[in-house]
């Protein structure tokens, strides 16, 4: 049988300039898998684990900067959804999810792969429809029609994932004389209006800073915008101010940026006082992985504290929010460096900087010792990863170490990690969704827990040969030995680190990838001479470490950069 507006809902997407759609096997869904692979304009690809999916399709939609389309069957396959969906929220991410569902009157009937699909997602969509289920009448075509373009338009100006859940009766399959097309259908499109600040507005900004000489910029997570870095280099050079920048901040090539924020506020240093705090902080992006600096933050409240933003979302997560600025920060600062008179204080400016050059010096020391641990190999690795490379990290200690080490030194890379709910969950989908996207080089840093949890990320028929795994194994969550509550517990190793024995070659076999397995620096540099070379698969290097070494050597560098203070 023929359900057309099953199928205009694909018209509707290609027409919006949707290009992709992430389609799991299923029955009921048969309809709307069929209406995206027939369609001309939209490129389809089957991943049959939900759950690997939904990342898969939010890594492709963060590349492409556009919806990407996620198709699932009925019952527990759309809660497999969640995860993903959760991270595409908090990274406003747009994507486009269609669940197929039974017919509502079955809803609590004990009928199979029958759950309550409505709003399943609750609060993590910026919105939730139900397409009708009875389409004769051509006011429910009409509103079929409406549901889909508003869903759309959601996703793309809001920027983050919409739900459409829909119901579908039986039969869902076409006969075999039964013709699909696609005829022209009515498309609602959403012109988006730029804010901006009337003069008045401006000049009242421009008095505020002329109050404060202690000035910082602080950049959270953001996807890399030309751009705002240029608009933001000649604000910086005018106003004579630190930025502070976390490494997804993908700003770190900025002149003059800081970066190694989370080793000098340690609290245990002296430059942990009122000297090195703004009185007026402006900030911008997401979330920060930098727990020093926002501890930091925190107990030392700036006067006032300006977030420069064009979503919607409120972000205070520095606790002292003074002024929600809802702009986009390329032209805020483009607009404003002309309302900014005089620099800043040199001597503050100086201050971070010269507690960013120590850290370095002392960091590039410490990277030259002996001890073989997963912090000087994940430093070894980075450091020669291909120029315009995607860099992904999986969250836990590889995020952590990127972080603390920082980005690799005239490259060109963007880099990427799933901060918005901060989960090991696909951390590999997310990379693979990447390089389904695009031909540029995808690099995963991850760690044993991370990628264990998520192989099915690779288990589909697609070729991958742009990625490169890096997988620092210490046999279990070896973070927990870093972080003081648990590693004091006696169910330690039981109950936190969840100690493991797996390896990662059986995954490269299982996959076809090509694997390497090192647990020493002198072999870790002769496979890094080759590893990212081209290839005609996927690659993955294996770091087998120990948990106990990682973190007395960690806590070593934590030891090298008080001295570094003292000297």
């Amino acid at each position: 049988m023929i359900l057309q507006h099953i199928y205009d809902i694909a018209s509707v997407c290609a027409s919006h300039g949707i290009q992709s759609a992430i389609i799991s096997p299923g029955s009921r869904s048969a309809a709307l898998t069929l209406a995206f692979v027939r369609h001309p304009e939209i490129e389809t690809k089957i991943i049959p684990d939900e759950r690997s999916a939904a990342f898969i399709a939010m890594g492709m939609a963060q590349q492409q900067g556009k919806p990407v389309a996620l198709i699932c069957t009925s019952g527990s396959a759309a809660y497999n959804y969640a995860p993903a969906i959760a991270e595409a929220f908090y990274q406003e991410i747009p994507l486009l999810i269609l669940t197929a569902d039974r017919p509502p009157e079955w809803t609590n009937q004990y009928d199979g792969q029958t759950i309550q699909q409505s709003n399943i997602y609750g609060k993590h969509v910026l919105a939730s429809f139900d397409l009708p289920v009875e389409v004769n009448h051509e006011d429910a075509k009409w509103h079929c029609n409406r549901i889909v373009n508003e869903a759309i338009n959601a996703s793309i100006g809001r920027k983050g994932p919409v739900h459409i859940n829909v119901p579908i009766r039986e039969p869902f399959y076409p006969d075999s004389n039964e013709l699909l097309n696609f005829p022209k259908v009515r498309v609602i499109k959403n012109t988006p209006f730029q804010e901006n600040i009337h003069l008045a507005q401006w000049m009242n900004l421009g008095k505020k800073w002329q109050n404060h000489t202690r000035k910082a910029i602080v950049l959270g997570q953001m996807e890399y915008s030309k751009p705002l870095h240029t608009a933001l280099y000649r604000f910086a050079e005018k106003a004579g101010i630190p930025i502070i920048a976390d490494v997804i901040s993908n700003q770190h090539d900025l002149p003059g940026v800081v970066f190694n924020q989370d080793s000098f506020l340690n609290p245990q240093l002296n430059t942990n006082n009122r000297e090195l705090a703004p009185t007026l902080l402006i900030t911008l992006g997401k979330s920060l992985i930098s727990k020093n600096l926002k501890l930091y933050l925190r107990n030392n409240p700036p006067t006032e504290h300006w977030h420069i933003s064009s979503s919607e979302k409120l972000n205070d997560s520095l606790q002292h929010l003074t002024e929600l600025i809802k702009i986009d920060p390329e032209i805020f600062f483009g607009e404003f460096v002309q309302h900014v008179g005089g620099k800043g204080s040199f001597s503050y400016l100086n201050q971070w900087q010269q507690a960013n050059q120590i850290v370095e010096t002392a960091k590039a020391s410490f990277m030259k010792m002996k001890k073989f641990s997963e912090f000087q190999a994940f430093n070894a690795v980075l450091n020669v990863v291909p120029n315009k490379a995607k860099l992904h990290f999986a969250n836990s200690m590889a995020i952590r170490y990127a972080n603390i080490i920082g980005a690799p030194k005239n490259k060109q890379v963007e880099i990427f990690a799933n901060r918005g709910t901060s989960g090991i969950d696909g951390s590999n989908s997310t990379a693979v969704g990447a390089a389904l996207s695009q031909k540029s080089p995808v690099v995963l840093f991850t760690g044993d827990m991370a990628f264990f949890y998520d192989r099915n990320a690779f288990w589909h028929n697609y070729n991958l040969k742009n990625v490169r795994v890096i997988v620092f194994n210490n046999h279990g969550g070896g973070i927990f030995r870093m972080i003081d509550g648990p590693k004091r517990q006696p169910e330690l190793e039981e109950y936190f680190e969840t100690k493991q024995k797996l390896n990662a070659e059986n995954t490269a076999k299982d996959f076809g990838f090509e694997y390497h397995g090192c647990s020493n620096l002198k072999d870790l540099k002769e496979y890094l001479e080759t590893f990212f070379n081209t290839s005609k698969n996927a690659k993955i290097l294996e770091i087998q470490t120990n948990s106990e070494r990682n973190t007395e050597v960690f806590a070593e560098y934590k030891r090298a950069i008080i001295e570094a203070f003292k000297s």
